[in-house]
């Protein structure tokens, strides 16, 4: 019943307020539909087309990871340990990854929220994800470039959050 109410009080309003000799003015006025609707489409094609470089689990059911690593983040430190080994006393504080090799990296939080980013030696991130405590997010990386990789906290989770940096991905040519 509301719904008929509104649709008539919406009829009402836009008849109402119609008058026929008040017209668009400007040449151009005619062809606004068409240019919003070539906008609408140029976002669309273009939002459709970066679906591919997500790299998310998710987007990508045909790929399979060659290491998949469980990161478990505290105040202030990372442990990363091989799947299905989480937390202390398994974190391995140098993790060798073959060049070319996908990266399964599975995280969570054991205290408050943090955001895991990985960096490469220049500096520039390569990818972040949200960790939060009691949830597992995902997130795939491939590794093209040897060298050495950092992680770092990207959400401020306290007085020691400067601390939470870690040099712990080595990726290697062989």
């Amino acid at each position: 019943m509301g719904t008929l109410i509104s649709l008539v009080a919406l009829v009402a309003v836009v008849y109402s307020t119609r008058r026929p000799e008040e017209r668009d003015s400007h040449a151009l006025a005619k062809y606004e539909k068409h240019w919003v609707a070539l906008i609408v489409v140029i976002f669309v094609v273009f939002s459709a087309s970066t679906l591919a470089y997500l790299p998310y689990p998710y987007a990508h059911a045909n790929v399979k990871p060659n290491m998949i690593l469980d990161v478990q983040a505290q105040q202030f430190a990372w442990c990363l340990s091989p799947a299905g080994t989480w937390g202390a006393p398994n974190c391995e504080t140098n993790v060798v990854i073959p060049i070319g090799d996908t990266v399964y990296f599975n995280v969570s939080s054991i205290d408050v929220t943090h955001g895991f980013g990985v960096y490469d030696a220049a500096g520039s991130i390569l990818f972040q994800v949200q960790v939060m405590p009691g949830f597992y997010n995902n997130i795939m990386y491939q590794f093209t470039a040897a060298g050495t990789y950092y992680i770092r906290c990207l959400e401020f989770c306290g007085y020691g959050h400067y601390l939470m940096i870690s040099q712990v991905l080595n990726v290697t040519s062989s």
